[in-house]
């Protein structure tokens, strides 16, 4: 069965970008959508701009939680935004900005004594 675009763009703005409800709201499986998306920038758009918003808003949520010094808001927003400040739990050896590290090995043949 064939899904028109303008189907496909109508139930993706009923559901805010939700691929799994937009799919089931016009009868399809998902990856049509997702498959649809792949061949037309203005239906991608529509998803990335749904789930953009979505992440805007969890930010502000998250942004307000930080100001009511909410540890778990603190934790989250030290090690993710704060990682480049050096809030993280693991380490990560790197050379100079961000290169690999050049090893250089230098085995001793002599024999043991």
């Amino acid at each position: 069965m064939s899904y028109s675009k303008k189907s496909i763009i109508e139930a993706l703005h009923r559901t805010h970008g939700m691929i799994f409800l937009a799919a089931k709201e016009i009868g399809c499986a998902p990856v049509t959508i997702y498959r649809h998306a792949a061949k037309d920038k203005k239906i991608q758009d529509i998803i990335d701009s749904y789930r953009g918003q979505l992440i805007d808003k969890a930010e502000l949520k998250l942004e307000q939680a930080v100001l009511n010094g909410e540890p778990w808001a603190l934790n989250l927003t030290l090690k993710t935004i704060g990682k480049s400040r050096g809030y993280v739990e693991r380490q990560e050896v790197t050379g100079a900005e961000g290169n690999d590290i050049n090893l250089h090995v230098i085995y001793d043949n002599k024999p043991d004594a």
